[in-house]
């Protein structure tokens, strides 16, 4: 059985991401659909001393038909500075701020032009520090022949030999698994339970970027990700 997960590039993602990345086969970075606006391609969240806070990309004005693979990112508003200061603000004192901090440091200051790159040379970095090394490749590789959603995810899953397709929970609104099945893909689910980790300022609060985990737990940092253990080591053969 070839496991596959398929998801949108993502700016600085949560740890339910990589949980997707480190227990597949094969991870695409769906590179070819359409933008959409208010996001987690271009946002995120981190920890601050109150609660959280936002941090986002701005982007170039586009037609709202534009593909991710398309957006450009605007360094006109000097974004790079003000997401640097609140990560150092946040994480200056995390017992693994250094050499995180200055490695996401080295790719925002190198002003990457499109949304898709600088999102996945971001995932690279984290995925190391998780100790990630599954295989990648990216959906606009993947000739168009379909025109529906599911009908492409499809595609995809036939293009690269795969038989599991590991989604996203929100994706079970729009995933008709008994078309899949009549493909021979099964689809499985998300349903991955944030394991708590030592934060900087009080109460802990789920669902940051995996950024937040990696900085306060550094070695640990995989186990963190993998504390539930595999979700498809019985569904492998």
């Amino acid at each position: 059985m070839k496991t596959i997960a398929i998801l949108q590039p993502t700016y600085l993602p949560w740890l339910g991401y990589f949980e997707q990345m480190a227990v597949v086969d094969l991870f695409v970075h769906m590179d070819d659909v359409q933008y959409t606006r208010k996001d987690w391609r271009n946002r995120n969240r981190v920890r601050a001393a109150a609660s959280w806070t936002w941090l986002t990309v701005p982007v170039k004005k586009c037609p709202r038909s534009t593909l991710l693979r398309d957006i450009l990112v605007n360094y006109e508003h000097h974004w790079v500075k003000r997401h640097l200061k609140t990560i150092y603000l946040a994480y200056k004192r995390a017992p693994y701020f250094e050499p995180v901090y200055d490695q996401i440091k080295a790719i925002l200051e190198s002003h990457i032009a499109g949304l898709v790159e600088l999102d996945v040379a971001l995932v690279q970095c984290l995925r190391a520090h998780l100790g990630i090394t599954t295989p990648e490749s990216f959906s606009s590789s993947v000739p168009r022949e379909s025109r529906g959603k599911n009908e492409r995810i499809i595609e995809i899953c036939k293009y690269f030999g795969a038989d599991l397709l590991y989604d996203g929970k929100s994706a079970a609104d729009f995933i008709d698994k008994s078309l899949f099945a009549s493909h021979g893909i099964q689809v499985v689910f998300q349903d991955y339970r944030h394991h708590e980790y030592p934060q900087q300022f009080g109460e802990f609060i789920s669902h940051m970027s995996a950024l937040d985990a990696i900085i306060n737990t550094g070695p640990d940092a995989r186990s963190v990700l993998m504390a539930n253990g595999d979700p498809l080591s019985n569904r492998r053969e």
